[in-house]
Order: structure tokens, then sequence, then C-alpha cells
């Protein structure tokens, strides 16, 4: 069913209040964060904050939620888009990585102020992460299997590589010494290195 204008004109609105809260999120933290500092920078009144969301745990939930959801949506897209393991194996951790890089800010709100997000929202969280687990574990035990790696658990290699992709989040800097697709490179040989890859 094709979405109407008003829709879109909708989900433009609530994408702009999310994108301005996590720059503020990620600058002031969530509780040095305003509603009303929000809607200041975006040019809005409280009000018009307050139609998208209930309040700024709301706006903190969504944020996270998007955050979590991204890696299992990538890794589902590269699995899908490549027949042999090797190539979704080599795809997928550089996709991965690629997407925290640009969700970089997403992904440390989401870590930093776990505390403050709602009970609804963290069983959200936990299922997304769930979801990206099951995928990725899948994958390296299918690897495994076609010796295409050399891993004596996979489970254990699928939280260690999420670790390290992850958490790229902290020290990668925009504008540094390399481009997001030559650190998505020099991590993809390091985790095949890891992964005893063949070839």
């Amino acid at each position: 069913m094709a979405r109407t204008m008003r829709e879109e004109v909708a989900d433009f609105k609530r994408a702009s209040i999310l994108k301005e809260a996590a720059r503020q999120f990620y600058v002031k933290g969530y509780d040095g964060t305003r509603i009303d500092e929000i809607a200041a920078s975006l040019g809005v009144t409280k009000p018009f904050i307050y139609y998208h969301f209930k309040n700024k745990t709301e706006i903190l939930d969504e944020i996270c939620i998007e955050a979590t959801a991204i890696s299992g949506e990538t890794l589902e897209a590269t699995i899908a888009e490549h027949d042999a393991v090797t190539a979704q194996l080599r795809a997928a951790v550089r996709e991965l990585v690629l997407q925290v890089v640009a969700n970089q800010v997403g992904i440390a709100i989401c870590f930093r102020e776990e505390k403050y997000i709602s009970p609804e929202a963290r069983q959200r969280l936990e299922a997304n992460r769930r979801h990206y687990d099951g995928l990725l574990g899948d994958l390296l035990s299918r690897a495994n299997r076609q010796k295409v790696i050399a891993v004596e658990d996979p489970q254990i290699a699928t939280q260690v590589l999420t670790g390290a992709i992850t958490w790229s989040f902290v020290w990668y800097r925009e504008g540094g010494r390399l481009k997001p697709e030559e650190f998505a490179d020099k991590v993809l040989d390091l985790a095949l290195a890891m992964l005893n890859a063949e070839g």
C-alpha cells in the first residue's frame, strides 16, 4: 500500500527530531538535554515535539531501537545478496563496520544512556541483539563447517567479532587517517585473520 504525503511528512518530522535529539544527547548527555533545547535548535515549539513523542524517554528509546536494529538488517541483506558462505562472511563484516561508522552517534548513545531506556524498549533492544547474534552465529557456524574459517567455538567467535566491530564506534574518527571504506577493509583483514580464514 502506497504511503500518503501526510505520512511521509510525519516521518520526516519525526526523523528530524530524532536526529537533533541524538546530536544533543551525544554532546550533552541524555540527562543534560531538555526538550525545549531540542525544539529551539529545530526552530519549533515544545508542543511540536510532544505531538510526535510523548516524552524524552520515548525519543531515547527510538534512537536506541534504531541503532540496534541496523546490525541485524545489515546481516540479513548481505547474506541474502551472496550465495557462497565466503562472500557472505566478507560482505557481512565489511558492511557491519561501515554501519557502525555511519551510526556512531546512535550506538554511543545506546551504550552511554542505557540506564534511561524504558523497560519496553529494553525488551526490543534485547530482541534485536538476539536476532543479530543468531544470524552471525549461524554464518560463522556454516563457515566453520565448510572450512572457510577454523575456530574451536563459533559462539565465542561470534561475541569476540561483534565486540571488535561494535566497539570501533569509540575510537574511529571521521576525517581521520582512514576513510570509512579503508577502515572497513582493515577490520575485515584482521577479522579474517582472527577467524583463521582460508586463503
